[in-house]
């Protein structure tokens, strides 16, 4: 006979269990806003299991939602979110975060942001720490925020990071040129010398050149072809002029980023992982990092990989990453 009085608990139950976050049958799939001092950030979590431990990712830039979250969450992302809950955040004024006033869009605002964000997670989940994962930009200002707050932290990963922004254009500089130099290019010679000359005023001239430097950032990637797959420009209309502007507007700040040293002596375990031909954070200075940093580590270079290793390394990167959160150990070479 037909239980009416089930019928209305069931339903009653789905619709509790829909609203606290999207958890249904094991799964987690959550997207909405969190409040972080009057800015609405845009966040997805997604995973099997609430009870997993959780994961956030934070993209590069600033402002690289669709060229530095969505891939890695479509393709690296994808394979965390089988034995972990994985976060990822749009950072202020980028993606779907959209709104927030240019006088905050500064680096302390986005350490606070991360703060809050982790916060929401931590209680939201029930959890006690979590691991950031930060690519380019995002694995500098996870180590600002591991500085600051280290005990809401039990892991962190590095791909294609920088923590001193100085050090890192230096670096750059040197790789893109010997690239320039054994090309005979004399446009990019004549550029780069340009931005030397001023390299606050030029800095776009050293990233368009070290971007298209020893393989480019593509790196054989269809980068047109993953856009129209992932209905990007339908999806994110006007997002290559947002992200540029997101950039100009934090350039004066982001040139001078330096954790100086704030993570160093730390004891959370820490992953640092670079594409062999990155140009714009190149292996030498992701090792430096590696060098310094005194708790337990890993140091892992991904061989004919660019910038966007979670692009043309995938299935590395996913691996680097998965042995060294489940196990500590490393993978130095792949």
């Amino acid at each position: 006979m037909f239980n009416v009085r089930w019928l209305k608990f069931f339903l009653l139950s789905f619709a509790l269990v829909a609203f606290s976050g999207g958890v249904f049958a094991g799964q987690v799939k959550y997207k909405g806003w969190v409040d972080s001092n009057g800015a609405e950030l845009y966040l997805e979590v997604f995973g099997h299991s609430s009870t997993k431990p959780l994961i956030l990712f934070l993209h590069g830039g600033p402002g690289d939602v669709e060229l530095g979250l969505v891939p890695f969450q479509v393709t690296v992302g994808r394979a965390l979110e089988e034995k972990y809950l994985v976060a990822y955040l749009h950072q202020r004024g980028a993606g779907k975060s959209l709104g927030a006033a240019e006088d905050t869009l500064t680096i302390k605002n986005n350490i606070q942001d991360v703060h809050n964000v982790i916060s929401f997670l931590k209680k939201h989940y029930k959890k006690d720490k979590v691991t950031l994962i930060g690519h380019s930009w995002g694995g500098g200002l996870a180590a600002l925020y591991a500085s600051e707050h280290p005990e809401t932290l039990e892991g962190l990963v590095f791909i294609s990071s920088f923590q001193d922004a100085q050090r890192q254009a230096t670096t750059s500089l040197e790789a893109t040129l010997q690239w320039v130099e054994k090309e005979g290019n004399q446009l990019a010679i004549q550029e780069l010398q340009k931005y030397q000359e001023s390299p606050s005023e030029h800095y776009l001239l050293l990233s368009k050149w070290a971007s298209r430097a020893n393989g480019g950032i593509a790196n054989g990637v269809d980068i047109p072809g993953f856009l129209v797959a992932e209905k990007i420009d339908e999806v994110s209309p006007g997002w290559r002029e947002r992200r540029g502007s997101l950039a100009d507007k934090m350039n004066v700040e982001l040139q001078v980023m330096n954790v100086n040293g704030g993570i160093d002596n730390l004891q959370i375990p820490a992953l640092f992982v670079v594409g062999e031909n990155d140009s714009i954070t190149t292996p030498l200075q992701v090792k430096a990092d590696y060098k310094r940093y005194k708790g337990s580590k890993c140091f892992s270079v991904l061989k004919d990989s660019h910038h966007l290793p979670f692009m043309d390394a995938t299935e590395r990167l996913e691996k680097a990453i998965l042995v060294f959160l489940e196990s500590g150990e490393c993978i130095s070479a792949m």
